[in-house]
């Protein structure tokens, strides 16, 4: 379980930490920094599955992800810190501009460069006895299994974490162990349910017991459910968000495609009938009941496109998925809010935005 989050200089956000419960929603108005938190803590992820640099490019680069308000001063932030804290290890990154050196010009000025890394066993307060990954720069001191400390230099890419650059990952357990639990970290944001989206057409299916983040593989994953997963769970929720509705896959010729009867039609409806709504709300029941739950969910504004009928059907949904998943959910929806409290105790944080800086207030 993650126990604290730390985000500083990104974006609108300067120096926020999070303590964490099982259930956490976050709520706010428009432009207050909502989505600013989800991307850090999405960036964490990308760190550990070797993606830093492509993803803050998909931002506009660090140029536009750090920190560029008032702090009092006339420096600005050179870089962004982002931490946490979990019941089995401390993580933190330290991400910058490149430093200038006039004997080797370069058109890449603008790169993200890893500046620290750092992984701390838990339970220390960062004692130096505890610290297994020590990084600046291009130099890394690892732990391995025999309690030695290894030196890296030179080797190691500037550009991105040490998680996708450590060769025999089974000598260093501790730091192959942060890495893994943080890549299985699960970030669901937006569903294609455009015309011509994967999802409304027929894909070929295998056993998933994960929904992949855009959706793609929905009527796999939704029949891994039926076969290996909570049936009774899902068709329950299906039924309170589609009263007079069942659902049900079609294998053809290995194409898996999902179908709806609703009562009053004479044949089933495709996918590519079916609404946006409904195609998101199945993303969700499946992202959230799928037969392997990862050990953190990050949901952003869930409620989007949904009828307010079904906003009961969400928050037990939500509820129930958060037995068996820590989750972090963004929401506009107050009522959202209420109804998940009829389920579940949840931790509330209220964020609004002041001379461009995301403010936070713990309920």
């Amino acid at each position: 379980m993650i126990h604290n989050i730390y985000i500083d200089n990104y974006r609108s956000v300067r120096n926020i930490s999070l303590n964490l419960a099982r259930l956490n929603i976050i709520f706010g108005p428009n432009g207050c920094g909502k989505s600013n938190i989800y991307k850090a803590i999405h960036l964490l992820s990308g760190a550990a599955s070797g993606q830093l640099s492509e993803m803050l490019g998909d931002e506009g680069g660090i140029q536009n992800t750090m920190w560029s308000g008032s702090n009092g001063s006339n420096q600005k932030a050179r870089r962004i810190c982002l931490s946490c804290e979990t019941d089995d290890f401390e993580y933190e990154l330290q991400v910058g501009f490149p430093d200038a050196d006039p004997f080797n010009p370069t058109l890449f000025k603008l790169d993200p460069v890893v500046k620290e890394e750092n992984i701390w066993t838990a339970g220390f307060k960062r004692r130096p006895s505890s610290q297994v990954l020590k990084r600046k720069n291009q130099v890394a001191f690892l732990s391995n299994i025999h309690g030695e400390k290894i030196t890296h230099t030179d080797a190691i890419y500037e550009n991105e974490s040490v998680f996708g650059q450590l060769g025999e990952p089974h000598l260093y357990p501790e730091i192959s162990h942060v890495r893994e639990t943080i890549k299985n970290w699960r970030f669901y944001h937006e569903f294609d349910v455009s015309k011509k989206s994967a999802i409304r057409q027929p894909q070929i299916g295998f056993r998933s017991p994960i929904l992949a983040s855009d959706g793609s593989n929905l009527a796999s994953a939704f029949q891994t459910i039926v076969e290996i997963g909570d049936i009774e769970l899902l068709t329950e929720i299906l039924l309170t968000a589609f009263p007079e509705c069942s659902f049900f896959c079609k294998n053809d010729n290995a194409r898996f495609m999902l179908f709806m009867n609703r009562k009053g039609l004479s044949r089933p409806l495709e996918t590519s009938e079916m609404s946006d709504g409904t195609i998101r709300f199945l993303c969700l029941a499946v992202a959230l009941l799928c037969p392997r739950p990862p050990n953190f969910i990050v949901l952003n504004e869930p409620e989007n496109s949904l009828h307010p009928q079904m906003l009961p059907a969400l928050a037990k949904l939500i509820s129930e998925a958060s037995r068996y998943s820590q989750i972090w959910l963004t929401s506009h929806s107050h009522e959202l809010a209420t109804l998940i409290s009829k389920h579940v105790d949840f931790q509330l944080y209220e964020l609004s935005i002041s001379n461009g800086q995301t403010c936070i207030n713990r309920m």
